[in-house]
């Protein structure tokens, strides 16, 4: 071959061996904490100045595992069981009065910015 030039050669499961390295992991987890900022800076807020322990923006968490496959990240919303209403306020929701309250697809939108064209 001359110089500037290479040759690749693919094998099958060639992915699974590229996601398994360790630096696939340290891109997955660059990533995935980048998706849980924008989360936390999209995420609806109250008007009020105090923070609560139940605020969406201080239940959505991080963290990347790594199984067969390779490595992978998840965002997750609201681990504490007593804390839902995070999806509540993504997908909207009907009060007892029957009006039905639209969602703000916060998340929907923060998964559009940051995806890969």
């Amino acid at each position: 071959m001359r110089e500037g030039e290479f040759k690749i050669t693919m094998h099958r499961g060639w992915e699974n061996q590229v996601l398994s390295t360790l630096e696939a992991g340290a891109l997955v987890a660059e990533v995935t904490g980048e998706l849980r900022d924008m989360a936390v800076r999209d995420a609806p807020r109250a008007r009020n100045v105090k923070t609560n322990w139940n605020q969406i923006k201080r239940n959505i968490s991080a963290f990347v595992e790594k199984d067969v496959r390779g490595y992978y990240g998840n965002v997750i919303l609201e681990n504490n069981e007593r804390v839902r209403h995070a999806l509540l306020q993504e997908y909207g929701w009907t009060d007892k009065g029957g009006r039905r309250h639209p969602g703000k697809r916060y998340l929907r939108e923060v998964l559009l910015k940051a995806r890969i064209e």
